[in-house]
């Protein structure tokens, strides 16, 4: 089994961030358009597939790859649940059959979506959606269905004491587990994308990453969505001996699964100071300017605190927290995450050479250089093929006019 990841950082231009065009697709590679079916918030909708269009994208191609993610909140229970709808290419049909979810009697549900590619549209029975502010000012890689209300539903249950979030645990230098809003975590896009990853036949076909499909299929490839989400659940967690916010799978009995949102609840116990998305990030940014009206949605999408204003997300106040507090984390972890799987070894060659290009591409995507006027202060060390092999802290250098 093969389990292709892309998490390379790369520098977003305007015109991917905001997308021109209609909703009809055009042949522009790498953004997507992506139909959700009838009443996706419904058992039946979850079990039908998303149809990725022809043409921009190709769900057999990694970086053209798009995932989508639902969280359940069961309303008299106050428990949760994870389901992975599928999406397979238009005019393909799925290797094997989405399972049919057996949803509570009172529940809601939340969408997130997740791509590998430059972006993706949403398309068909959005109602409930949120892709940016238009279908022609697009966040990029993610989007969310329902999202506002599932966390609201939440927040509801926590104030009347009847939904309880893990605690964070403590890491082997008995500090705080990471989360998804830890300084030291985030890189020039936070909190995006999913943890769903997907099974791929040798016939290009899709399906659900279940134990039956598995043994079912013998022979695949296993997909997943470059996330943050996956970095921190999937790689950070497991070598730092610490345990994600997990609830029961509905696709198999017995699996716990991990999901964008049950990270962002987890994340309402992040000590200060507390990353949230700040006005320059990539995806929330409006015709390459900063959009008081986009972030938010943004932020709602992602439980995440709204801005009354632009300079309660003042991108210089990230930077310097960023530059505070990730350096000395990364160094301090290092030990413990260097024999660590790199989630992407074209990138890095372990887990921490991956934090440091990470940290080290962030700093200048997220334009901290210009902002403090200062060089990365981790630098890494790269092999002919330009993957990360070593990493060296605390090389800022002052960068003059």
């Amino acid at each position: 089994m093969v389990k292709l990841t892309s998490y390379f950082l790369i520098s977003l231009s305007a015109s991917l961030l905001a997308f021109s065009g209609s909703v009809e697709a055009k042949a522009d590679l790498g953004a997507c358009f992506l139909k959700v079916p009838k009443n996706p918030l419904t058992a039946h909708g979850l079990a039908s597939t998303y149809i990725l269009k022809k043409g921009n994208c190709d769900q057999t191609i990694a970086d053209q790859q798009v995932f989508v993610e639902a969280t359940v909140f069961d309303l008299d229970a106050n428990t949760f649940s994870v389901y992975h709808p599928l999406v397979i290419n238009e005019g393909t049909k799925p290797a094997i059959a989405p399972v049919v979810p057996k949803l509570p009697k009172n529940f809601i549900v939340g969408l997130w979506f997740g791509a590998n590619s430059d972006s993706v549209t949403l398309t068909g029975d959005i109602t409930d959606c949120v892709n940016g502010l238009s279908s022609t000012d697009i966040f990029s890689q993610v989007a969310f269905c329902n999202a506002h209300k599932f966390f609201q539903a939440v927040q509801i249950a926590k104030d009347a004491g009847k939904v309880t979030i893990p605690p964070l645990g403590k890491d082997p230098n008995g500090n705080p587990c990471p989360t998804t809003r830890h300084f030291g975590i985030i890189d020039q896009d936070q909190s995006d994308n999913v943890i769903t990853t997907y099974l791929q036949s040798k016939s290009g076909h899709f399906s659900q990453a279940t134990k039956a499909n598995r043994n079912k299929l013998k022979k695949f490839t296993e997909i997943s969505n470059g996330s943050d989400n996956a970095l921190v659940a999937d790689f950070l967690d497991p070598e730092l001996k610490c345990q994600p916010f997990k609830a029961p799978s509905l696709m198999e009995s017995g699996v716990q699964l991990g999901s964008m949102a049950l990270n962002e609840l987890h994340a309402s116990h992040q000590h200060a100071p507390v990353a949230l998305i700040p006005s320059n990030d990539p995806m929330a940014v409006s015709n390459n300017k900063p959009s008081l009206t986009k972030l938010n949605a943004y932020r709602r999408g992602v439980n995440q605190h709204l801005a009354s204003n632009l300079n309660q997300a003042n991108p210089k106040a990230y930077c310097i927290n960023f530059g505070n507090v990730a350096p000395g984390y990364i160094q301090k972890i290092a030990k413990f995450i260097i024999g660590g799987p790199s989630p992407d070894t074209g990138a890095a060659d372990n887990l921490l050479t991956f934090m440091g290009q990470r940290y080290a591409a962030s700093w200048v995507n997220l334009g901290c250089d210009k902002i403090l006027k200062k060089t990365s202060d981790i630098t890494v060390t790269t092999d002919k093929k330009g993957v990360a092999i070593k990493v060296h802290f605390r090389q800022s250098k002052p960068i003059k006019k």
